[in-house]
Order: C-alpha cells, then structure tokens, then sequence
C-alpha cells in the first residue's frame, strides 16, 4: 500500500516525477528505527555529497583487482578458444555469420531457413557440411525473420567488415547495458562494466559475435526507457527484442504484468508493444512468406543440440518439463501478487526462474546482469534485513567471488595435465562457473519476496516507488 503525503504534492509542483513522491513519502512515514535507511532510499532530497550511499564507493585496490581480473579472465576465454572445434576450420566465422547470410537471403528472396543457406553456414564454419563430419550443431538461422531488421544495414558491407563493426557495437551495448539498468553513470557503474567484460559469459558472447547482446541490449534499452516514463518507445524496443524469444520474454513478461497492474496509467507500453511485434510480423511475412513454420522447424533442430535446462539435467526430460511448467505458473503467479514491487526486481526474478527452464548456451547468461545489479545496488538495504538475508547475501557475494576466480584457475590448469584442462574446459565451455551464481540469485530472490512481508527494511520492496530505487536518479 502507497502512503501519500503532502511532500506529494509540493514535489508535483517542483516538476518531481510521481515515483518519486511516492518513495519519499513513505520513507518519511516510516518507522523512527527505520530511518538510518533514509540515505540509501531517498537520496533526491539530500545534499549531492550524500547521494551516494558509503556501501558503493569504490576503492583502488578493488579497481585493480578488477583490472587483473579482467586480464585473466580475457586470457582464460582466448585459451579456450582456441581448442575449439579442432580439426575443423577454426576461426572462419562466429555467431554472427548465420544471421547475416540470412539477411542477404531475405533480400534476394531466398528462403533463410532453406537448406541452401543452412550449408552454406556449415562450410563457412567447419569447412565441409554437418552432416559430413558428424557435427550436432547444425548452424541453422534459428530467428524469427524480423531479427534481421536491426541489422540490415551490416548487410550492405562485406562480412569481413560487418564482424567487425558487429564486436564493437556488442561491446558497446554491453556497456550501456550497465548504465541502462543502473540509471545512472558514475564510477560505480563503470566499476561494474570491467566487471561484466571480466565475465567468461559476456567474452564468449563478444568473441563469436553472440546476437544476443544485441537483443538482451534492446530489452533493457526498453526498461532505460520505462524509467523515463517513455512508454510508446520503450514497448518498441521491447518488441524488438523478441527477436530472441528466451532473452526476451523473462524481461517483457514482467514488464508487461507490471502495465496490466495500472492498466488507464500504463497502457502506451503494452499497446505499443503488440502494434509494433504485429508489424514486424505481418512485414516479416510479406519478405518471407510462409516463414512461421519454417522457423518452428528450425527451433525444433536447435533444441537437439541447445544445452539442456538446469531443472532437465537434474529430473529428466518428462519429470523436468513437468515441474518447468509448474515453475512458469508459479511465476506468473508472484509476478501477479507482487505487481506494486520494485519492476526491477520482478524483472529479475524472472530471470532467475527462466534461467532454470530454459534451454541455453554460455553465452545466454549474460541476462544475469540484471539480479546482479539489482542485487549490488541494494546490498546496503538487503544487509539491514535480518540475518537470512545477511546469509544469503553472503552467498551471493562468495558465488561471484568463486565465478571471478575460476578465470584465473582455470587459465592455469590449461598449462596442466590432461584433467586439468577438461577441468578447465568444463568451467568455461559448459558454464559450471556459473550454476554457483545462478543458486545463489535464486536464493536471494526468494528470500527477497518473503522479507517484503516482513516487518523490516525490506517491506520497502512493495511500498515505493513501481520503478525501484533508481527511478530517482
């Protein structure tokens, strides 16, 4: 429940957001002991020097370590990179290349999910066709037609010069990426910039030009955009980013719970939103007529060899796809009842539980960004809620520790004997790195929902502001 408060209305007539009001107000309506959590929660009414909250000051030694991680991690991901595929044309074309093979299709009115295209793919990357040499992978465009249209234009340059413009343009939007979900750029953010590209996820995603930098970039573009109240923009980039479906739609379904909730104030969004994704799709099928069964048909071979989910590879096929329904119910269900919280944290919630019933690469952790940030940039809050709270956080600050470490371990065991490098090989190529992060994100957002309820810091989570902390900056 929201509290008003007079602040409301003067703030209205100073030109301060809504959101904005709201949190003041009920910070100001809170408890007495409550308030030594003023400085974390309301920062706009306070002094600059005091804006920032002590917890987020980064120190040198902290800068440097990152630094030194970021060379180990680089190393690690180089080393490993160069044992792929081998006996196989090493190094021709990453990621990337399918999509772009399927733009210039599109335009010549070929059919990108043919079999023409497909092996053309196949000899670029492996230098003879998947079937000759046994390979699973078959190199297929899996995307929807419209994935092309952001990046049309690379179609127009060779491929050599589109790979490199691509890398440059994923690496920027990993950046922005940060700042985006942050709402601000300081040195905090950069901080967490170097700490992303020290991330194994985010540098293969870079090396093999992973398109879903691109699409995970669109989505929190969407959510930079809510923030700043610009619904009808903000539903267009969300729409855009379903060009990857499984990075796109742990995003967009909180996003769009969240406008249902204030259906008369939040409209523009969802209804912008399904006018543009009908567009891309009715213009998709005037370039590519008949292109949705094609596409299923690609999914479905891409499922053959897309790694299994967290929740399949512990109960089985049947079993796990059982209890991945019961979860996505589930989901819907606490998004539904948590519908005032923080959009951030119902975003990354939902992350979190599509990252367990999801099939995905390495690649596609880089969604965990978001509970990462949302975890950092409320650590001071999460510390004041009891010591559940305080336990799990630890969790999660040992998890990323353990993920960060792994780089320069497993850098050094590809210099040992053959088990150290299929250790090596297995931390980084089969993501085992990253379960620890996932379980302990897990953790944290549950313990989360169930300390809103409680008569602690944390009940902030449902009473301010819809948009979160960082709605204020």
């Amino acid at each position: 429940m929201r509290v008003f408060h007079c602040d409301t209305v003067k703030g209205a007539l100073k030109g301060t957001s809504v959101a904005d009001n709201f949190t003041f107000a009920t910070i100001r309506n809170s408890p007495p002991d409550r308030q030594h959590l003023l400085d974390w929660f309301d920062g706009q009414h306070l002094p600059s020097s005091k804006r920032t909250p002590k917890g987020h000051h980064v120190k040198p030694r902290t800068t440097i370590l990152a630094i030194v991680c970021l060379a180990a991690s680089w190393y690690y991901a180089t080393s490993l990179s160069s044992m792929v595929r081998v006996g196989l044309k090493v190094g021709v074309v990453g990621d990337f290349y399918p999509i772009w093979t399927a733009t210039r299709a599109i335009m010549r009115h070929v059919n990108p999910y043919g079999p023409e295209v497909t092996e053309q793919n196949q000899i670029q990357a492996y230098g003879a066709t998947a079937k000759a040499l046994g390979e699973k992978d078959e190199y297929r465009f899996a995307y929807p037609v419209y994935a092309t249209f952001p990046l049309f234009p690379l179609d127009l340059l060779d491929f050599h010069t589109a790979n490199e413009i691509a890398l440059w343009l994923f690496a920027g939007l990993s950046a922005l990426s940060v700042g985006w979900l942050r709402g601000k750029w300081d040195k905090t953010s950069a901080f967490y910039c170097v700490l992303s590209f020290s991330s194994y996820p985010v540098i293969i995603a870079l090396q093999v030009r992973q398109p879903t930098v691109l699409f995970f970039a669109l989505a929190v573009g969407g959510i930079a955009l809510l923030r700043a109240d610009r619904l009808v923009p903000a539903g267009i980039l969300a729409a855009l980013s379903t060009g990857k479906p499984q990075v796109a739609l742990p995003i967009v379904l909180p996003m769009l719970m969240w406008t249902f909730a204030a259906w008369h104030d939040r409209k523009k969004f969802a209804i912008s939103f399904f006018t543009f994704l009908l567009a891309l799709l009715s213009l998709s099928s005037i370039v590519t007529p008949g292109w949705i069964p094609e596409w299923i048909a690609a999914l479905r071979a891409y499922s053959q060899y897309a790694g299994l989910s967290i929740v399949d590879s512990f109960l089985g096929n049947e079993i796990g796809l059982a209890v991945s329904g019961l979860l996505f119910v589930g989901l819907i269900a606490t998004l539904w009842l948590h519908r005032e919280a923080d959009l951030l944290f119902q975003i990354a919630f939902s992350v979190v539980i599509f990252q367990l019933i999801l099939h995905s690469f390495i690649y596609s952790e880089i969604i965990l960004l978001i509970p990462a940030i949302w975890v950092a940039d409320n650590a001071t809050r999460i510390a004041t809620c009891g010591w559940v709270n305080q336990l799990t956080l630890a969790a999660v600050r040992i998890a990323f520790i353990e993920f960060w470490l792994a780089n320069a371990v497993g850098a050094l065991l590809l210099h040992t004997t053959m088990l150290g490098k299929s250790i090596a090989w297995s931390m980084g190529i089969r993501g085992l790195m990253v379960i620890p992060v996932l379980w302990s994100l897990v953790a944290m957002m549950i313990v989360q929902l169930f300390s809103a309820k409680e008569k602690t810091g944390c009940k902030r989570l449902d009473n301010g502001s819809p948009m979160g902390e960082w709605a204020k900056q």
